[in-house]
């Protein structure tokens, strides 16, 4: 019996920031689609809970403490993984920080800090990534973004700016690397509960309930979203279920607000 166009069977698989969240999510069905999977973030201790998973799926599965904004670091997590799993057909630009703050009191730490996970970050995924990937001939890469990338964020213009870049740089990519069997998609997330955005809005003072609240009613489907709700959609992006897509991308964020009147 063929495998499902969705099957990952035999396929390899980097995923950044895979210990917690989405990256967690990702990296967990990732292999539960058949997928080996080397992960990475900063803290190795919030890595092994999910290569045990991952394991216990009968895949195999590596960890690595990494800082995606140091390109050595990048680069060795790709060799890494090449070494281990013989190729790299996946990767998974998925790491990502934030913090809340009126555009005027940001300052140049804080703006170089986001912009270097959100978007150097994924610049330097794609560059090791891609130089494997262009001397296999094939392969396959996913860069996480947001909705703040598409629509701006006022309390995290920051964050909006380089999600943004993220969204060019994937179409850019697909252009450039379409015909050599690379395919560059993006995924754009809405509100999601994740460790990392609760904590952001948690650090808003006693007002935090009120705001995810009033996130959840601008969402056309009145909740936040899950993180395998994103999960699912890079399962697809990853698979030949989209092999003539490249330089797209997916906006998964419950649909827009129902306009006064309606819902």
């Amino acid at each position: 019996m063929a495998d499902s166009p969705f099957s990952l069977r035999g396929k390899t698989a980097i995923v950044t920031g895979g210990g917690l969240g989405i990256g967690r999510s990702i990296a967990i069905e990732l292999a539960g689609a058949g997928a080996d999977v080397a992960i990475c973030s900063r803290k190795i201790e919030h890595l092994e809970p999910t290569v045990k998973t991952i394991r216990d799926l009968g895949r195999r599965a590596v960890a690595m403490a990494v800082d995606v904004r140091d390109e050595d670091q990048v680069k060795a997590v790709v060799e890494r993984a090449v070494s281990e799993f013989g190729r790299l057909d996946v990767m998974v630009n998925n790491a990502g920080a934030s913090f809340r703050a009126k555009f005027e009191d940001i300052s140049l730490n804080g703006w170089n800090a986001v912009v270097g996970i959100n978007l150097n970050g994924v610049f330097l995924g794609c560059k090791w990534a891609g130089r494997q990937m262009l001397r296999q001939g094939s392969g396959v890469i996913i860069n996480i973004a947001s909705i703040a990338g598409i629509y701006g964020a006022t309390m995290m213009a920051h964050y909006g700016a380089a999600k943004s870049a993220v969204i060019t740089l994937t179409r850019e990519l697909g252009v450039a690397w379409g015909r050599h069997g690379i395919r560059v998609n993006c995924i754009a997330p809405g509100p999601v509960e994740t460790e990392g955005y609760l904590g952001v809005l948690h650090k808003a003072g006693p007002d935090a309930e009120k705001t995810y609240q009033a996130v959840a009613a601008r969402v056309a489907m009145g909740r936040w979203g899950k993180v395998e709700e994103i999960a699912y959609p890079c399962i697809f992006l990853a698979s030949d279920a989209s092999s003539f897509m490249t330089g797209a991308t997916i906006v998964v964020d419950g649909g827009p607000s129902p306009r006064d009147g309606e819902g």
